[in-house]
């Protein structure tokens, strides 16, 4: 059975381009079939690779303890790196060459 919990995706996502090294585009790709044949699940690679990296965050107890020390000026630094202002999330159309993209905004 998977290290990984079976899941399911309920969070609004953004996107995020990273680049990864063939050998771990492999190891994923390898773990969302083992993920898939172990469930009878399909998993798409972006909610998988999600799911990877929140079990991680969960498991390392240092960092938990990190996020609760965290100061305001720490949080509004994270917030401002997110693009985050303290508004709710708008969505807006912004131009993306073939089709518009729909990505959600602070206002």
């Amino acid at each position: 059975m998977p290290a990984l919990k079976k899941f399911t995706v309920i969070d609004p996502t953004d996107r995020l381009n990273i680049s990864l090294k063939m050998s771990t585009r492999t190891a994923i790709e390898q773990y969302r079939v083992f993920y898939q044949q172990a469930y009878e699940t399909p998993v798409e690679h972006g909610e998988l690779i999600e799911e990877v990296v929140r079990s991680f965050f969960e498991a390392d107890a240092d960092f938990q303890k990190f996020q609760k020390r965290m100061s305001p000026a720490d949080k509004a630094a994270v917030d401002k790196a997110l693009g985050i202002d303290g508004a709710g999330y708008t969505p807006r159309r912004l131009n993306g060459g073939i089709s518009d993209t729909l990505i959600e905004e602070h206002v």
